[in-house]
């Protein structure tokens, strides 16, 4: 429980009374990265839920206030993650280089615009989901984003001395992987059971299909940033995360539309 609350209190902006100190023990409790992920999506679905009933049915300011709630709850730390990759990798100067405007706290055109265009989409398409009767997926959305966490840190190096994803890259394990695989299959399909407006088989293909997507996608990702920077920051795992949940739920939706 001491390692949840850590994770808790490291991945989200959620006060929570625990020492959170960077020891050696600390990256296993990247077991409750998931478990993190259904805290954040909950709470999300709660602001969503309560804004759709108060301003009448209104799919997208429902949706508006789902994204602002994530990113309040996050700090903003995985869009700055992204931003300050869009900055690094679309900038085509030198690893070192790219290392350095990482680090550089000013937000350039390409962070501006990688953050714009991804709350944009993020909002239209959980306006879509809502307007679908798929909105438990905003739910599992947290779940298998966090999960994808797993796959950047498992088998990976970090180019930098210092970091705060240092506490976790390459220190994933099969078991890791494994146990995550688990916790997202198993809490997705309770979620949808429980909070789905029709709950039928079909809703659990969306499921299961969009998250074999968004892992592989992570995966593919994962090889483009190495081919890059030869190497997984701390900056590059918030930008994941924020890919990862733009992909699946994309992807829920496109195939309801074809199934």
């Amino acid at each position: 429980m001491n390692r949840f609350m850590a994770m808790l209190q490291f991945l989200t902006r959620i006060p929570v009374k625990t020492e959170c100190g960077f020891d050696e023990e600390f990256h296993k409790g990247m077991y409750f990265f998931p478990a993190v992920g259904t805290v954040i999506g909950i709470i999300v679905y709660i602001a969503m839920a309560v804004s759709y009933n108060i301003f009448s049915g209104d799919a997208f300011i429902a949706a508006l206030v789902a994204v602002m709630t994530e990113t309040a709850l996050t700090g903003g730390l995985h869009l700055d993650g992204l931003g300050d990759t869009a900055d690094a990798l679309f900038s085509y100067r030198t690893k070192d280089r790219m290392f350095e405007i990482m680090k550089d706290s000013r937000l350039g055109t390409n962070a501006m615009l990688a953050v714009l265009f991804l709350v944009l989409f993020k909002v239209g398409i959980i306006k879509i989901m809502i307007q679908l009767g798929l909105d438990a997926f905003v739910v599992v959305m947290p779940i298998v984003s966090r999960f994808t966490v797993l796959i950047l840190t498992y088998r990976t190096e970090s180019p930098r001395e210092n970091g705060m994803g240092n506490a976790f890259i390459g220190k994933c394990t099969a078991g890791m992987i494994v146990s995550g695989v688990i916790y997202t299959l198993i809490s997705g399909a309770v979620i949808l059971f429980l909070l789905a407006v029709d709950v039928s088989v079909y809703m659990y293909v969306y499921f299961i299909a969009g998250t074999v997507i968004t892992a592989v996608f992570v995966n593919i990702f994962k090889k483009w940033v190495y081919s890059k920077i030869d190497g997984i920051t701390g900056d590059i795992l918030g930008c994941g995360i924020e890919m990862a949940e733009l992909v699946f739920i994309l992807s829920v939706c496109i195939i309801e539309m074809f199934l």
